[in-house]
């Protein structure tokens, strides 16, 4: 593989999908989750304050930094190309969703707030931890790049918020909690479906969400190409969202588990009481 700068765009740089789950792939992914669970244990302390300051912060600087990663990259799409990436580049996976719902975690009240900050405890730590593994981004880039570390710092970032928001008792949840977090996913999908859908009648070919072709994850791909055409596709598309709805209640089930375990064998005490608000 040639030599190349951090900030090189894909065009320029020799690239074949070497460095994926290769030595510095595997070497992340140890990092990361130490240093998520050691402080996550090391903060679970923290007062509800601190957790609404360190939100407000994270809600100002991700969109700002993705809006970076953006700019940077559709530069060289349109320098190279003549246009935007309208099948990769638009934030619309499952993970851009971090970029919106962080702004109503940290800025709003009531029961949209707790909608958010039930997606930031379910689906947004699965979608953060999917992309530890299978991060799509070093298919692309080698892991030394600017593309690269943007993509890792964010999926790093919405792993550690869902797991510090829990580990802090400032939002733990419950079974009302799986209902409010699909809320904030079915209401993206009424865009993201509609903008697949039209995006790859006119030419381009994107799987926002993985509600077109499931690419790179397990089982979906085959399931996808099962149901074919486009009309039959919205179905895929909804059962694509189905298994969305399990996995938000699977990470409750779990939280769940796992505070009966932390309560057994002491006495209850006042700051037991799960916070939902």
């Amino acid at each position: 593989m040639q030599a190349y700068n951090f900030f090189d765009y894909k065009a320029f740089i020799d690239y074949h999908g070497e460095d994926f789950f290769g030595t510095w792939h595997k070497i992340y992914i140890i990092f990361a989750i130490v240093a998520i669970v050691l402080l996550c244990v090391f903060l679970r302390k923290a007062s509800r304050h601190s957790v609404e300051i360190f939100l407000k912060i994270i809600s100002i600087i991700v969109p700002i930094l993705e809006a970076c990663k953006i700019v940077w990259e559709s530069s060289y799409d349109i320098a190279l190309y003549g246009e935007f990436n309208w099948s990769g580049l638009l934030p619309l996976y499952t993970c851009s969703m971090f970029i919106y719902i962080l702004p109503i975690a940290a800025w709003t009240k009531g029961k949209v707030r707790e909608c958010a900050l039930a997606f930031l405890t379910t689906i947004g730590v699965f979608a953060g931890l999917t992309n530890f593994f299978v991060p799509p981004i070093l298919n692309t880039y080698p892991f030394f790049t600017y593309a690269t570390f943007t993509s890792l710092y964010f999926h790093t970032l919405m792993v550690f918020t869902g797991v510090f928001l829990v580990t802090t008792k400032y939002y733990v949840p419950n079974t009302k909690s799986i209902l409010k977090a699909f809320i904030p996913l079915v209401c993206f999908s009424a865009i993201v479906i509609p903008v697949n859908f039209y995006l790859n009648k006119i030419g381009y070919y994107p799987d926002y969400m993985l509600y077109m072709y499931g690419n790179g994850a397990p089982l979906l791909p085959t399931l996808a190409a099962f149901f074919g055409g486009m009309n039959l596709r919205l179905v895929y598309s909804l059962i694509v969202m189905l298994g969305y709805y399990l996995i938000i209640a699977l990470f409750v089930g779990i939280y769940h588990v796992i505070n009966l375990f932390s309560l057994m064998g002491r006495k209850p005490q006042s700051d037991d009481v799960l916070i939902n608000s």
